[in-house]
């Protein structure tokens, strides 16, 4: 296959449309298909208060929900390959207690949630509680999280819960006696040479880091510091939540995941990503793999209305996603800082599929 530049350029032209128009500050987009790689293209600005910075091709993003495919869910693919985990390994094998005691269908349901229902976000655990507005340290937060019950029967329903994703990270870290970032690093990023991707950025970096909102807590714009409340409350490292990357280091990612696809030596084994991009909630509220959000060809789907029913992706809600359709060879990265200064711009949600619609039309036999 191949690209018609005209028609990628108007694709990129979407972006710098909505930016010009200032619906969003700034974002840094990327396409590949196949070994071809077209961008990143910078845009606008990186910030607007409280001292204006223009947007460049390197600037660090905080990736918000792409953690939970680009770090966590790749480690528990990682652990598959290598005989670590299983699907269906319990959550209460190594979260002793979790669940016992509690009175209750809820209670008694814990027992039941697997490490599937945690990556397809069927575990029955609520979307979202404010863990920051828990007094104490981490740990303490954490400890919070264990005693909340669940929601529905795990298997059932897929609720998308940065709970679960939260709850996953720290198994991952008792499996392995690894912090997770620490497991981040060395399972995933080093290995795709993805060198400007992690957690807690130090502060030399802060710099060039794409700036979020106004934290009330700390009283100033975030500039490299995690937006999302709950990592922030968990010390910046989370499994929903907290890496910092750029455009170029996710194209590294999204051309790993095709090898594996192609059945090429790749990171992960062909058979855990054919896996992990398949539908395992048929009949649900939404299409889930191992971490990967399915388009299933739906309606109102990121990828918008061009990309193949086989695509897959992820979103997070500083603006960012990262979307792959196998069957063209194709990825399109998207980054952006619409909650900047404030999480009331909602452009993105429009400006997403618009840019993959141009992206899809522009790929040829």
């Amino acid at each position: 296959m191949r690209v018609d530049p005209k028609r990628l350029e108007r694709a990129f032209g979407v972006v710098e449309r909505f930016v010009g128009e200032g619906q969003i500050p700034g974002a840094v987009a990327l396409v590949g298909l196949g070994e071809q790689v077209y961008g990143p293209r910078a845009y606008g600005w990186a910030a607007l208060e409280p001292k204006r910075r223009p947007m460049e091709v390197e600037t660090l993003f905080d990736l918000a929900s792409l953690t939970k495919v680009v770090a966590t869910a790749a480690i528990a693919w990682r652990l598959l390959d290598e005989g670590v985990i299983r699907l269906d390994d319990r959550a209460c094998a190594f979260l002793p207690g979790y669940g016992a005691g509690e009175r209750g269908a809820s209670g008694a349901w814990k027992g039941e949630v697997t490490l599937r229902h945690l990556l397809t976000h069927t575990s029955g655990l609520a979307a979202w509680e404010p863990l920051a507005a828990v007094p104490g340290t981490p740990e303490e937060r954490f400890r919070r999280l264990l005693t909340y019950p669940l929601q529905h029967r795990p298997g059932t329903r897929v609720v998308y819960s940065c709970l679960g994703y939260i709850l996953l990270g720290r198994i991952l870290t008792v499996v392995t006696g690894q912090p997770l970032d620490q497991l981040a690093r060395e399972l995933i990023f080093e290995p795709l040479g993805m060198q400007a991707t992690g957690f807690c950025p130090p502060e030399a970096v802060r710099a060039r880091t794409a700036a979020t909102e106004h934290a009330p807590d700390l009283g100033r714009i975030l500039e490299g510091i995690v937006h999302d409340e709950n990592a922030r409350a968990l010390g910046g490292v989370a499994g929903n939540a907290g890496l910092f990357g750029t455009a170029a280091d996710l194209a590294r990612f999204a051309q790993e995941v095709l090898k594996a696809l192609r059945g090429e030596e790749a990171l992960w084994s062909p058979a855990v990503m054919a896996l992990a991009t398949r539908s395992l909630t048929p009949g649900m509220e939404e299409e889930r793999g191992l971490g990967w959000q399915l388009s299933g060809g739906r309606p109102f789907s990121p990828a918008g209305d061009l990309f193949s029913p086989r695509s897959f992706g992820h979103t997070g809600f500083t603006g960012t996603s990262l979307w792959i359709d196998p069957d063209r060879e194709l990825y399109a990265i998207l980054l952006t800082n619409r909650v900047h200064p404030s999480r009331e711009n909602q452009a993105h949600l429009r400006l997403r599929p618009l840019f993959h619609n141009g992206v899809a039309a522009a790929v040829l036999a």
